[in-house]
């Protein structure tokens, strides 16, 4: 097979931030220079409105193929129908080829109840006693035969992380996910690297044969009103509250993912900073939602086993 490569970022957050069209555009150079396969975001994109269309044909103008993962916050103030018919997207969990690659994208924006499952939208998590985020019964099987039927070597792409047991941080049923992986490894099937957003956080772990990639946000970190600080002019935190509780990175986070002929994966990540304040001048120095503060996408070669 011949070498593939992609540009990836998560977590744009346009509607809470003032400079998202700036960051979106630097990502599409960055994706240009690359010369990329394809483009992929990993959700928390922005409000499917039409105020948010010029963000939405940056990203759908991009020459090569484009492609979107559902994230939480899209859903806020919609349902999943309207982001995908927004997005123009048939399903929100679906597999594609580039190269001899297969890519699957999951969706774990569900709420468990016992053996139901409920798909998350409007904010209907805050007040539901169900377990969230979950991958319903019925996507799991659709993996399992996904993987099962392919003789290509996979990378998963999912929103939220299929690794991290921080809380409610990670898939509530990630360790079935992580059984469907593993399984399919012992039985010859080649799955390659995880890759989600979510977090805001950079991290790389690795288990069994298969590398769980956490990407950094392309825009911020959020600490909350208990951290609220007023870096910015009145006009710009009247139009954006929430500006007050997120720190912004200085730079456009993102990744270029190369896979070589051997499997083998390098990352080019992207050294960064903070804008105006750091964490540290806030206060805060540990780690958050279980990963360690880094405004860095770490650049790293896995080597396929």
């Amino acid at each position: 097979m011949s070498s593939i490569k992609f540009a990836v970022f998560t977590d744009l957050h346009h509607d809470v931030i003032p400079d998202g069209l700036e960051r979106l555009n630097s990502f599409i150079t960055r994706a240009r220079e690359a010369e990329v396969d394809f483009i992929i975001e990993l959700g928390d994109f922005c409000h499917p409105c039409h105020k948010n269309e010029e963000l939405l044909s940056i990203f759908n103008d991009f020459e090569k193929p484009h492609h979107h993962v559902i994230g939480n916050h899209d859903t806020d103030l919609y349902t999943k129908k309207d982001v995908l018919n927004w997005l123009g997207m048939e399903h929100s969990y679906y597999s594609f080829e580039c190269g001899n690659i297969k890519f699957i994208v999951l969706d774990a924006a569900f709420i468990r109840y016992g053996n139901e499952f409920e798909v998350y939208h409007k904010r209907n998590y805050e007040v539901a006693d169900g377990i969230y985020p979950s991958i319903p019964d019925f996507e799991l099987i659709w993996l399992q035969r996904e993987i099962s039927e392919s003789l290509l070597p996979i990378v998963i792409f999912s929103h939220h992380s299929l690794e991290n047991s921080f809380r409610k941080r990670g898939v509530s049923n990630r360790e079935e996910v992580q059984s469907i992986i593993n399984q399919a490894t012992a039985n010859g099937k080649k799955i390659l690297l995880c890759v989600n957003g979510h977090d805001h956080t950079d991290s790389i772990e690795k288990i069994n044969k298969t590398y769980y990639f956490t990407l950094n946000a392309i825009s911020y970190k959020w600490f909350g009103p208990e951290f609220e600080h007023f870096c910015y002019s009145s006009e710009i935190h009247e139009k954006y509250p929430s500006l007050k509780d997120i720190v912004l990175h200085s730079e456009p986070l993102s990744a270029i993912i190369s896979i070589d002929e051997q499997y083998n994966i390098e990352i080019q990540g992207m050294e960064g900073g903070y804008q105006k304040i750091t964490p540290k001048e806030l206060g805060i120095t540990g780690p958050w939602d279980g990963r360690i503060i880094s405004p860095n996408v770490s650049s790293m070669w896995l080597l396929f086993e």
